[in-house]
C-alpha cells in the first residue's frame, strides 16, 4: 500500500509532450520543496518509475508514442500503486469523457488545463497526504 509521505521529500513526475508545461510545473514544484523528474510520453514515464520510486504522477492524457490512459492501464496492470493526477485540455476530444476515462481506469484526481496554480498545488499537496486509490481492474 502506498504510504502518505511528507511532501518536502516526494518525487514527482511530471509527463507531458509540452516541454514549456513541463518546465512550468518542475519549476513551481521543486519551489515548493518536491524532487521533479520530466518525461515526455509515457514510455519515458514507465522507465522512469521502474528505475526509482515515485510518489507521485502528473500524467497529461493527449501525447504522442504512449498517451496517459495507455500509460495509467499499464502501471495499474504492473500492480503500480503510484498516486495518478491525470490532467489535460481535451484536444479534439471531450475533456470530460476523457478525465472520467482516466478515473475508471487508475488515476486518482483529475485536472483540466490550464492548470489553476493555487489548485495546482493544493491537488498535489491533498493526493500526497492519501494513499493512492486502488484499482483492481486489472488485479
Amino acid at each position: 500500500m502506498t504510504e502518505t509521505v511528507p511532501y518536502s521529500r516526494a518525487t514527482i513526475l511530471i509527463t507531458d509532450d509540452d516541454p514549456t508545461l513541463r518546465a512550468i510545473g518542475a519549476e513551481l514544484l521543486a519551489c515548493e520543496g518536491y524532487r521533479v523528474l520530466e518525461a515526455q510520453d509515457g514510455d519515458e514515464a514507465l522507465r522512469l518509475i521502474e528505475a526509482a520510486p515515485v510518489d507521485l504522477l502528473i500524467l497529461d492524457m493527449l501525447m504522442p508514442n504512449k498517451d496517459g490512459l495507455e500509460t495509467i492501464m499499464e502501471l495499474r496492470r504492473r500492480g503500480s500503486e503510484v498516486r495518478i493526477l491525470a490532467i489535460s485540455s481535451g484536444g479534439s476530444m471531450d475533456i470530460n469523457t476523457l478525465l472520467r476515462s482516466a478515473m475508471v481506469f487508475g488515476a486518482d484526481r483529475t485536472l483540466s488545463k490550464p492548470l489553476p496554480i493555487s489548485t495546482f498545488a493544493d491537488t498535489i499537496a491533498d493526493m500526497l497526504l492519501k494513499p493512492a486509490v486502488k484499482n483492481d481492474m486489472f488485479t
